[in-house]
C-alpha cells in the first residue's frame, strides 16, 4: 500500500517536472520567421534594408533628438542633400503629410513622404521631383516586382518629366513675389506722394489764413 502511494507521488512529481519543462520550452521558443518579419508592414513596398536606411536618415537630421523632424530640420535635410525646397514647397509638403497637424513629421509621416513619392501620389507644389532626386536609387527599386511591377519602376522614372513642371511652378512663384514687391513699392510711392500733397495743401491753407 505504501509502495503504491510512493509510486503515485513519484509519478505526480515527474509529471509536474515535465510540465515545467514544457512551459520553459514554450517560453524559450522563438518563431524562426519572426526575425525576418517586415518592421513596417504598412510600407512593405520597401525592403527591411531600405527601411533601416530611412530610419538612419531620420535620426541623422533629427538634430535635437526629439523623434520629430520640424520645418527647419526638413529644410536642412533637403539643403544638405543638394535639393533645397522653397518656403512654399516646404509648407505644402508638411500640410500634405502632417496627419496629426502638429507642424512636424514623426517617423511614420516621414515614411509616408517616401511611399507617396514611390507611388507618384504627391501633389504638385511639394517639391516632389526634388525629394525623389535625393533618394533616386532606393525609390526606383520597389521591394517586389510582383507588387509594384516593372511598370511601377518605369512610371517612377517617367515622373522625372514633372521636373519641368516643378521648375515652372518655382519660376511662377518667383515672378509672383517680384510682382508683389513691385506693387508694394508703387503703393508706398503713391502713399508718400499723397502725404506730401496733403501736407502742401495744409500749408497753403495756413498761408491763406495768415494773409
Amino acid at each position: 500500500m505504501a509502495d503504491n502511494e510512493l509510486a503515485n507521488r513519484l509519478q505526480n512529481r515527474i509529471a509536474v517536472e515535465e510540465g515545467k519543462d514544457v512551459d520553459k520550452k514554450m517560453r524559450d521558443y522563438r518563431d524562426p520567421h519572426e526575425e525576418f518579419a517586415h518592421p513596417y508592414p504598412e510600407f512593405s513596398e520597401f525592403t527591411r534594408e531600405q527601411c533601416a536606411m530611412y530610419e538612419d536618415m531620420f535620426a541623422q537630421y533629427d538634430e535635437n533628438k526629439d523623434d520629430f523632424l520640424c520645418y527647419d530640420e526638413l529644410k536642412a535635410m533637403m539643403e544638405k542633400r543638394g535639393q533645397p525646397l522653397t518656403h512654399l514647397e516646404l509648407k505644402k509638403l508638411i500640410v500634405t503629410l502632417d496627419e496629426d497637424q502638429d507642424g512636424k513629421f514623426n517617423f511614420r509621416e516621414f515614411m509616408l513622404m517616401w511611399i507617396k513619392c514611390l507611388k507618384d501620389e504627391m501633389p504638385e507644389g511639394t517639391g516632389y521631383t526634388k525629394i525623389v532626386a535625393t533618394n533616386e536609387i532606393v525609390l526606383a527599386k520597389p521591394a517586389s516586382v510582383d507588387k509594384a511591377g516593372v511598370g511601377g519602376a518605369k512610371k517612377l522614372f517617367e515622373t522625372k518629366a514633372r521636373a519641368g513642371d516643378d521648375k515652372q511652378n518655382l519660376d511662377d512663384e518667383i515672378v509672383s513675389e517680384q510682382r508683389k514687391e513691385y506693387e508694394r513699392k508703387r503703393q508706398a510711392k503713391r502713399d508718400k506722394e499723397a502725404a506730401a500733397a496733403k501736407k502742401a495743401a495744409f500749408a497753403n491753407r495756413g498761408a491763406m489764413f495768415n494773409n
